[in-house]
């Protein structure tokens, strides 16, 4: 059970997990969900949803096909549809040697899977979704695992690219609704930022924490406060519509403060590290 959200933004690709594995019928820990892996031509990282076995063994065969070349000749470079059509040929051998054999079965008896892969290569990193035997490649936003029901609505919501630190924000906002919601999808957030020029931006779990407070403070700010203040009219109470006037002055100023906080957040030592 998990929530993976993967977003591109101006400068490259950013993707989000949960942190929460469940472990047995009673029991659950927390785990690493995005993999990262360097080769020859790029970078690549991964955050899959379904057969952890499976998942782990994707993510191996994967290291190795990119370390072969991933698909391209030495003569030249591959573009980046032939770079889909490479990873849909693997999809496709993967499928046929791991799937393929449960033909028959009983559907809750054949392992699934699947997978959001983010690819640099020639200073620009693309996102691709794979499931079965193909592989699509995104161009905006999108969501894998349990938490897609929740998460699903609210990236149809935020159809366009920002910078990095807007798309955590908003990313983490919505991993906040879906922990909240969604059953087995829970822990602390991991976010990893796959940049245009190749370097790979690790926000630690303290600084998403930090964000993730901000954002449920923020939303009960909104909740409490700013809807209720728009909503409140009443024509019994004449001296309510002053009240009301006098708290929509102080919002701009809260705002600021909410901002400044993030600022803050995101500034701080060690929000996050770099690799190249």
């Amino acid at each position: 059970m998990t929530a993976i959200l993967g977003f591109t933004y101006l400068d490259g690709v950013l993707m989000m997990a949960d942190t929460e594995e469940t472990t047995s019928s009673a029991t659950k820990s927390e785990c690493d969900k995005l993999y990262r892996c360097t080769f020859p031509i790029g970078t690549i990282v991964t955050g899959g949803a379904g057969d952890s076995h499976l998942i782990e063994y994707a993510n191996q065969e994967l290291h190795k096909f990119f370390i072969r070349g991933g698909g391209q000749t030495a003569e030249r470079k591959s573009t980046p549809d032939e770079l889909l059509e490479a990873l849909n040929e693997f999809a496709r051998k993967f499928f046929r040697e791991t799937i393929t054999p449960y033909k028959g079965f009983a559907t809750e008896l054949v392992p699934n899977f699947e997978m959001l892969i983010a690819l640099n290569y020639e200073k620009q990193s693309h996102l691709f979704h794979w499931v079965d035997n193909r592989v699509v490649w995104v161009r905006q936003h999108i969501s894998i695992g349990t938490g897609m029901i929740q998460l699903h609505p609210m990236l149809r919501d935020f159809q366009f690219s920002a910078t990095k630190e807007t798309t955590l924000f908003m990313g983490l906002r919505m991993m906040f609704h879906a922990k909240r919601t969604v059953q087995a999808v829970g822990g602390k957030t991991e976010a990893l930022a796959l940049q245009n020029d190749g370097a790979t931006h690790y926000f630690g779990l303290e600084t998403t924490q930090k964000v993730e407070n901000l954002v449920t403070n923020f939303e009960q700010f909104l909740n409490k406060f700013v809807y209720t203040l728009v909503s409140n009219i009443s024509t019994e109470v004449p001296e309510l519509e002053g009240n009301v006037s006098a708290n929509l002055k102080g919002i701009p100023e809260m705002l600021r403060q909410y901002r400044e906080r993030y600022c803050t957040i995101m500034t701080q030592p060690n929000p996050g590290t770099l690799e190249n």
